[in-house]
């Protein structure tokens, strides 16, 4: 229950902390000096200062026995959009600003910082229905999904900080639309919308331990002047979840082909299947190895542009391409009306990822010992 960080008071050769802490136990007391700072920072840390700029750099085998070197360097600033699937927007708009109270916005809605685009679609192939047998917390090995999950956090779904759970409580309740809370006994409700795109709601401290960074704009600031025009005060995106069928194979593609940071460690020991945190700077992504009822081979799905997706804002498209190119991974450049330069591509599941290029994009250096960035945050995108 103590606090304590030590510090060599002579250099030292940098190591691991699973290599560093054996010698440091055994090394006179004279020779450190103490402070105090949480257990966990020690335990945790990976480095005193660790860039979110996300560098991999490892020795990759492939299927022929050679290796290839990804050296993939992508400063990430986090989700600027999440794309989902619809049948008709005007319906959809009418859904997200009458049930969830969010805001109006060119091509969906606004949650607070984070844009929701509509997708519109008349031939949607994920499933929209429930299954109702699908309702244990983990399915047995080579459990067929034949619908959606009844509990959206087992599903694919997209983490919303908001100030408080009891109004959308309300509405939800008045407008008829299933919910469940969390299994875990966090403050968090799942829901999903008229198809089938799933949703968890919570305020800050239900996400604020699950990384090392928190942004302050999803620790939503709730003034009473304000409640009275928005019952439902939103942060935004604390992080998206993914299904996939093999968590390895998923951390090689995000993080050693496309330079994410793995947050695992974070990851609450006590869920009863595999996954991953994984940081894409800001945000998160969480990876749920669950059984998937949606087709999830590229060439069953609508393409690229023209599906589901999580965008990730990037200070430069070059690395990216590169990393891609050099996994043999099928992609798409395009610019937006808006003018930005994106790229699409699909990950090893179909999930597709649209990277959004924004110079502006300051990368964030993280202060292990404090726990926070050491330069001011900054709206990155």
């Amino acid at each position: 229950s103590g606090r304590l960080f030590l510090v060599p008071s002579k250099p030292v050769i940098v190591m691991s902390m699973r290599s560093f802490l054996p010698l440091l136990l055994a090394a006179s007391p004279h020779s450190i000096e103490m402070f105090t700072i949480p257990m966990r920072t020690i335990s945790r840390t990976k480095a005193l200062h660790r860039s979110l700029s996300m560098t991999a750099s490892a020795s990759i085998s492939t299927g022929t026995g050679s290796s290839a070197t990804s050296g993939t360097t992508v400063d990430y600033g986090g989700i600027p959009h999440i794309g989902v699937l619809v049948d008709n927007k005007v319906k959809a708009l009418a859904y997200y600003t009458n049930i969830l109270k969010m805001k109006p916005s060119p091509n969906g809605v606004f949650a607070g910082e984070t844009q929701i685009q509509f997708l519109e679609s008349s031939t949607n192939p994920d499933p929209i229905d429930v299954d109702p047998t699908y309702n244990m917390s983990a399915p047995p090995p080579g459990y067929i999904a034949e619908g959606r999950p009844v509990h959206a956090g087992r599903d694919r779904h997209v983490a919303i900080t908001l100030h408080s759970l009891e109004p959308l409580k309300a509405s939800l309740e008045a407008n008829n639309v299933p919910y469940t809370m969390s299994y875990s006994g966090r403050q968090a409700l799942f829901c999903r919308d008229l198809w089938g795109n799933g949703w968890e709601f919570g305020p800050p401290v239900t996400y604020a331990k699950a990384t090392r960074l928190f942004p302050p704009y999803l620790d939503v600031d709730v003034e009473a002047a304000t409640l009275e025009t928005e019952p439902i005060r939103w942060g935004g995106v604390a992080h998206v979840g993914l299904l996939v069928q093999n968590t390895p194979i998923t951390r090689r593609f995000y993080c050693d082909v496309l330079g994410m940071v793995d947050e695992t460690d974070l990851r609450p020991e006590a869920l009863p299947f595999p996954g991953l945190f994984l940081r894409c700077g800001e945000q998160q992504v969480h990876i749920l190895e669950l059984p998937n009822p949606d087709p999830n081979s590229v060439e069953d799905r609508p393409g690229h542009g023209n599906d589901r997706r999580t965008a990730y804002s990037v200070k430069s498209l070059v690395p990216v391409v590169q990393a891609l190119e050099q996994e043999g991974v099928n992609y798409r450049k395009d610019k937006l009306s808006s003018g930005e330069s994106v790229v699409f591509c699909y990950d090893p599941d179909a999930n597709e990822l649209m990277f959004v290029e924004d110079g502006n994009i300051q990368v964030i250096q993280e202060d292990m010992i404090n726990m926070a960035p050491m330069v001011p945050w900054t709206r990155l995108w």
